[in-house]
């Protein structure tokens, strides 16, 4: 099954939210920089480049209590496979 094209994508949006095309386009792109900003603010986060108050601030504690949670997981693991090696 082919996967739709980015115009298929936007002629759905433009049809059901029945706004025109120029304002979907700056909707997703103001979605799309977000959501960018968002995994590079988290990227800079885990190299210790921005700190903790700054992600709490953006992406609320929850979030930033998942992204721990997942770091912690992975180092564990890491060790535990380095040591069987």
């Amino acid at each position: 099954m082919k996967e739709p094209e980015l115009a298929e994508y936007l002629e759905f949006l433009v049809g059901r939210q029945g706004q025109d095309e120029a304002t979907v386009i700056a909707q997703a792109l103001r979605a799309g920089i977000k959501a960018l900003y968002r995994e590079a603010l988290v990227e800079e986060y885990l190299l210790g480049r921005v700190p903790r108050e700054a992600v709490l601030r953006e992406l609320g504690p929850e979030r930033v209590e998942e992204i721990e949670y997942h770091r912690d997981t992975l180092r564990r693991d890491v060790t535990w496979g380095l040591q069987g090696a």
